[in-house]
């Protein structure tokens, strides 16, 4: 950048101010238009870094024991026996016995997708390492640019995108900002409205999407990133987000499934996110109902940022205005 403001205030004999604001200015419209990323000034990722964060992704997504959930399937399946030394030597060498299913077990890691549509129990996390490293470029832009605000995800189950949000506070030196982390901690409410009609997610029928608060904070202790900083917000979304204590946001991220958890995530939210910010849908190409809260809203408050999809189901939006 600095090279570059030279440049300019030499070539076109402007005053020097006058060329470090129209780079900063020119630089910041192509990151926005997604033509460059920009990272903060310590001339980018260190090493270190990024050897955490990606050894982090592939922790919490389970990439560091795969097989162990090869295992359970296995062990689940099968009737009880006798032949205690079979079944041990068949745990020991699944993963290579059954390689297209580790194979399978694998690529539906990296992609967030539901393993044989058995939804993800074993790993704090289910939305994949395409949709970490997603909100690991949205963090980075944020920190480049200085834009203010913290961080907030509504609809956190087990916690895992959470705790990676949190991390990149830490690991970056933006361990300041708060890391909100909003859920019932109860599971999804019932569908309630027609657009909801047969998206029953509710802890009576899908148990595993329901962690505890309790849970939760114990696995961001875990991780040793449990802290102060670390805000809950517990309740249905409807009752609770919009008179929260959240300030200023840089960072929203929305998993939430249904039409009007979204929506009333957006309503009590959106405003509160600075410009400069990211707005990122989880399941907007997943379901219909939460795509038409996420469109309706948008044509409702005349948002044309663009949306940018991050793989199967996530899409999101940077706040320009």
């Amino acid at each position: 950048m600095a090279a570059l403001r030279e440049r300019i205030h030499r070539t076109f004999d402007v005053d020097a101010d006058a060329a470090a604001q129209t780079a900063d200015a020119f630089v910041q419209r192509l990151s926005e238009l997604g033509f460059l990323e920009l990272h903060p000034q310590d001339g980018g990722l260190s090493a270190m870094r990024r050897r955490y964060l990606q050894l982090l992704k592939k922790a919490l997504v389970n990439l560091i024991y795969p097989e162990h959930e090869l295992r359970l399937r296995y062990l689940e399946a099968q009737p009880s026996t006798e032949d205690r030394l079979g079944v041990q030597r068949a745990l020991r060498d699944l993963r290579y016995a059954d390689a297209a299913s580790f194979a399978e077990l694998v690529a539906c890691k990296q992609d967030g997708q539901n393993f044989r549509r058995a939804v993800t129990r074993d790993a704090h996390t289910m939305v994949g390492l395409r949709r970490l490293d997603n909100i690991e470029w949205c963090a980075t832009q944020i920190f480049a640019a200085g834009v203010e605000g913290d961080f907030l995800e509504a609809g956190v189950c087990q916690g895992g995108a959470s705790i990676f949000m949190r991390s990149l506070q830490v690991a970056y030196g933006e361990e300041h900002r708060r890391m909100w982390v909003a859920d019932s901690f109860e599971g999804l409410p019932a569908p309630r409205t027609e657009a909801d009609a047969g998206l029953d997610f509710t802890e009576e029928r899908m148990p595993w999407l329901a962690a505890s608060l309790t849970a939760v904070q114990d696995n961001f202790r875990t991780y040793d990133l449990l802290s102060e900083q670390v805000c809950f917000v517990a309740g249905w979304f409807s009752d609770t987000l919009a008179s929260s204590e959240v300030g200023k946001i840089a960072l929203l991220r929305i998993d939430a499934d249904l039409y009007e958890s979204t929506r009333d995530v957006l309503l009590a939210l959106y405003d509160r996110v600075t410009p400069g910010g990211f707005i990122i849908v989880d399941d907007y190409h997943a379901f219909r109902a939460c795509r038409a809260a996420v469109d309706e809203f948008r044509a409702e408050r005349g948002i044309a940022d663009p949306l940018r999809r991050v793989d199967w189901t996530a899409t999101f939006w940077r706040k320009l205005a």
